[in-house]
């Protein structure tokens, strides 16, 4: 294999030209398709839904399905050792023919540079995708060399502005009070990946200079790239770099749109009418992850039917409003923190009112609470957390219904629910202690008190609260379930 002037990877042989004019995702395949491969790509940007969609394009156009078992190897680039990736590239295919390595999320392409578009991504993520906020905090603290710790409480205040700006860039410093508390807080309750400190892209220099093993292909994908730095311009030179940026304007964004849904449209033989696009521009802003997701779900929904119309869209919406409260509620009661910051903001976004969102979680901590005392009164000793549904039925739910009609239970109760919502009630009752349901009911009077009476801002109380209510719990001596400074 020569690095010279010519990448080979097995039969397939493509000048380095790079970042050759016009070159696009169509031309790319086109040529993978007609022999001219290179054994690099990289798909970089902020447009991720579209840079998953070429990642599997491409994927599909190096390797066939039969052949992936063995020859296909998926990575996360924040949390995979750095010397295994190294390790899988240099590795010739375990069987014959071509092997694919796809790494997202790398790290090896950012910079100082990079670091105002690093907050940029964490300021619009964090509400709508708190685990990417997180993960692009990941790299920023990589980049600047703090640590989590150092930042966390009132570390961060203590950072004079001069510091700051050396080690952000002044570009950066686009009002940290405002963001920075909100994204430790999460990261303080998910955790949050940083690599360890090392020239890894001067070590991955070495390797694309010394060339892969015939048949094996890289493809890399990451946010944030300084075009400035060499591994980008090696590998500009020696494969392919494909730009994908979110659109800009609502005319650009609704292009994009139709663009990208006339293949998934036309697959599935539908149509989309002008009223249904402009609804699901309307409920969407046409953010493209969002509003595909919103297209594939319409397919999905409308059968037979060819056309989906204005009224299917907003069909579709109420639906997804009650599966999202659903899932927030599903979510507090398995302590998810990611997905209950997540669904909340979808809930908000797709016009559910803060109170509403409130009276769910209420409801949802009163039927545990419920779920709580009925252990208590010894009504049921034959339930255990791992049994299933149809067990519940047979041994349980019979003996809840004579207490039920004995008692002439409201609807409002436990008692009186579906009797698959009570049996996830009493599964999910186990991952909370009675002390902190009680205080978790007084902490919602006190937040619908505030919501109703200051200008507090709404979202950070309600996500305040599903952070805390989703602290992680251990257990003490006793067997009791305890969650730091709830249960003393």
């Amino acid at each position: 294999m020569t690095t010279s002037r010519y990448v080979v990877s097995r039969s397939c042989i493509m000048e380095h030209n790079g970042q050759r004019e016009g070159q696009t995702l169509l031309s790319v395949l086109d040529d993978i398709k007609n022999g001219r491969c290179v054994s690099c790509y990289l798909l970089y940007g902020d447009e991720e839904f579209r840079i998953k969609e070429a990642l599997n394009r491409i994927i599909d156009a190096l390797l066939p399905s039969e052949n992936r078992d063995f020859n296909l190897f998926l990575l996360d680039g924040d949390r995979t050792d750095f010397d295994a990736i190294c390790e899988s590239v240099m590795t010739p295919p375990l069987l014959p023919g071509r092997k694919v390595i796809a790494v997202t999320n790398s790290p090896l392409f950012a910079s100082q540079a990079s670091l105002p578009d690093i907050v940029k991504s964490i300021i619009s993520s964090i509400d709508k995708d708190p685990a990417k906020a997180v993960k692009a905090f990941g790299v920023m603290l990589h980049m600047t060399g703090w640590t989590l710790e150092e930042l966390q409480g009132d570390g961060w205040q203590r950072i004079p502005d001069d510091v700051w700006n050396d080690a952000m860039g002044t570009e950066a410093d686009v009002g940290r009070e405002k963001w920075l508390p909100k994204v430790l807080e999460i990261a303080g309750r998910t955790g949050v990946d940083i690599r360890p400190a090392r020239n890894e892209a001067a070590l991955f220099e070495q390797i694309l200079t010394k060339g892969f093993p015939d048949g094996n292909y890289l493809i890399l994908t990451t946010a944030f790239v300084d075009k400035r730095k060499k591994i980008f311009k090696m590998l500009a030179e020696h494969g392919v770099c494909l730009s994908f940026s979110k659109a800009r304007g609502e005319d650009e964004l609704k292009r994009l749109f139709l663009q990208t849904a006339r293949d998934i449209l036309d697959k599935s033989g539908k149509k989309l009418t002008t009223k249904a696009i402009t609804a699901l521009g309307n409920r969407t802003g046409f953010d493209l992850r969002e509003t595909m997701g919103a297209v594939e779900a319409l397919i999905t929904h409308a059968g037979d039917a060819v056309t989906i119309d204005e009224d299917d869209v907003e069909n579709l919406i109420e639906k997804t409003k009650e599966d999202s409260i659903f899932d927030l509620t599903a979510a507090l009661a398995n302590r998810n923190v990611q997905k209950a910051l997540k669904t909340y903001r979808d809930l908000v976004n797709h016009g559910v009112h803060h109170l509403v969102v409130l009276m769910m979680i209420g409801r949802e901590i009163r039927m545990l609470l419920q779920a709580k005392l009925l252990f208590r009164t010894g009504l049921l000793t034959s339930f255990t957390p791992h049994m299933t549904f149809s067990q519940f039925r047979h041994s349980v739910l019979s003996h809840l219904q004579q207490v039920n009609d004995q008692e002439g239970v409201k609807k409002r109760s436990i008692l009186g629910q579906h009797p698959y919502a009570m049996y996830n009630v009493f599964k999910h009752a186990g991952n909370f202690s009675y002390d902190e349901l009680t205080t978790y009911m007084d902490s919602i009077g006190a937040l619908d008190i505030a919501l109703k009476t200051t200008g507090k801002n709404p979202d950070l109380l309600i996500e305040r609260l599903l952070i805390e209510m989703c602290r992680p719990t251990t257990v003490s001596g006793d067997g009791v379930r305890q969650s730091s400074g709830i249960d003393g």
